[in-house]
């Protein structure tokens, strides 16, 4: 185990650096009902425009990355949250549950979510895949369209089957505190090797972060997903940059990225740029 590791860690920050695989030129967009999937070469990325432009897939060959909804109606694939959870729990509608408007322009996916005067936010997904190594480029804008000053994080949330994660540490705050059996820290990367599934109640670790990276190790697919990196002063309150949450029974797990809290006046948005790749 140890072995698979280091070796999985040295994949993980090779594959950040350079381009790790070829790729034929071949990338397209498709349509079936509301999933629309963005493909090049084995790898597919599929977004639901009806299920509040959710992320349901990624995979490389028959190889599938996230959770699909057996595990849970809603919590399941890939979405955007807003942040901080004790200010936006539950998750607005249009944000997360509420079809989104799809556009392609080009090689770019874009998802437009509903007005909404309850929320006063709006939101604008794009996804373009990148042909030097079929990374998954996404591209996500929060807008305040209230009449009121609004502070919020952007919240990234992927969930996935148990397996091996792992990821750098930030700074020693208090914020770092974790529940979840099995975690632990060694040499400066926080590993969790899922273990059991026996779990009667959710578990939640809470962590600052290193260098804007996290990693997912299941099904013989190594999952980074690369995200701002910040600091301990930029994040939202009672939350890690990087998260983890293990659902009842291990039934899935949850790889959890905040963005920097930022105070937005009426019209202001923010952007948050993420990246998938195996």
């Amino acid at each position: 185990l140890n072995a698979l590791r280091v070796s999985i860690t040295i994949s993980c920050l090779f594959c950040l650096l350079v381009s790790c695989i070829s790729i034929r030129n071949d990338k397209k967009i498709t349509r079936q009902d509301d999933i629309y999937t963005l493909s090049l070469g084995d790898i597919s990325f599929s977004v639901s425009s009806e299920k509040g432009g959710r992320i349901i897939s990624f995979k490389r060959g028959s190889r599938e990355l996230l959770a699909t909804d057996i595990v849970h109606p809603l919590y399941y694939g890939s979405t955007l949250w807003l942040s901080p959870q004790s200010d936006y729990w539950p998750q607005y509608p249009n944000v997360d549950k509420l079809p989104y408007r799809a556009e392609i322009q080009n090689d770019v996916f874009r998802l437009i979510s509903q007005s909404d005067s309850l929320s006063g936010i709006h939101i604008i997904k794009e996804f373009s895949l990148s042909e030097k190594d079929a990374s998954v480029l996404i591209s996500y804008t929060i807008e305040n369209t209230s009449g009121q000053r609004k502070k919020l994080a952007p919240w990234d949330v992927a969930r996935v089957f148990g397996g091996l994660s792992f990821f750098p540490v930030g700074e020693d705050i208090e914020i770092n505190k974790s529940d979840v059996e099995g975690a632990y820290e060694k040499n400066g990367i926080m590993w969790y090797p899922f273990t059991n599934g026996l779990n009667e109640k959710g578990q939640k670790l809470f962590s600052t972060a290193h260098g804007g990276w996290l990693a997912h190790y299941y099904n013989n697919l190594l999952f980074v997903k690369c995200f701002p990196d910040i600091i301990p002063d930029e994040m939202p309150l009672g939350q890690g940059e990087a998260e983890i949450y293990v659902a009842p029974k291990g039934i899935y797990l949850e790889l959890e990225n905040h963005g920097k809290y930022t105070e937005l006046l009426p019209r202001q948005s923010i952007q948050y740029k993420s990246l998938f790749k195996f």
